[in-house]
């Protein structure tokens, strides 16, 4: 009677488990680049509308007053026109950002699910492993009664 060979589970694909994880975690550090270059266009984008607002308080008051000197004001309106383009620019440059935030969002999302698939295969390999094991030293043990019994 031989007892059955109880040794350590080895999963075969541990080592694109591995490889699995390792592109989960440069795809989370992916996502945190793009996160991060959304946060500061947006900064940017409320940094351009706060000016935006404070150069139309400042043209709309030396327009209700009396007009001293037009040329200040077309220049000011000059300028306000250049900073509400700005802030057009800069509202399609967050809107980018935050298209790429999501594409790399999805990206990682694929890379988890590609994780889960090979830890769930791991897992049913290893219930199967545990079962086949149970089932042999059962089966040892049974021969040892058998034998014990026919003895006497």
């Amino acid at each position: 009677m031989k007892k059955p060979k109880k040794g350590k589970f080895r999963y075969q694909l541990d080592p694109v488990l591995k490889v699995r994880e390792i592109m989960e975690k440069k795809q989370k550090e992916a996502l945190a680049e793009k996160e991060r270059l959304f946060n500061e266009e947006k900064k940017k984008e409320q940094e351009l509308k706060d000016m935006q607002m404070q150069l139309n308080g400042t043209l709309r008051d030396a327009l209700v007053g009396e007009i001293r000197d037009f040329g200040s004001i077309l220049r000011q309106r000059s300028f306000l026109v250049k900073v509400k383009k700005d802030v057009s620019e800069q509202e399609v440059k967050r809107e980018k950002a935050e298209e790429e935030k999501e594409e790399q969002r999805e990206k990682l999302v694929e890379k988890v699910k590609e994780r889960q698939v090979i830890e769930k295969d791991k897992d049913n390999k290893k219930k199967m492993w545990k079962k086949v094991m149970d089932l042999e030293e059962t089966k040892f043990l049974d021969d040892i009664a058998t034998s014990q019994y026919s003895r006497k």
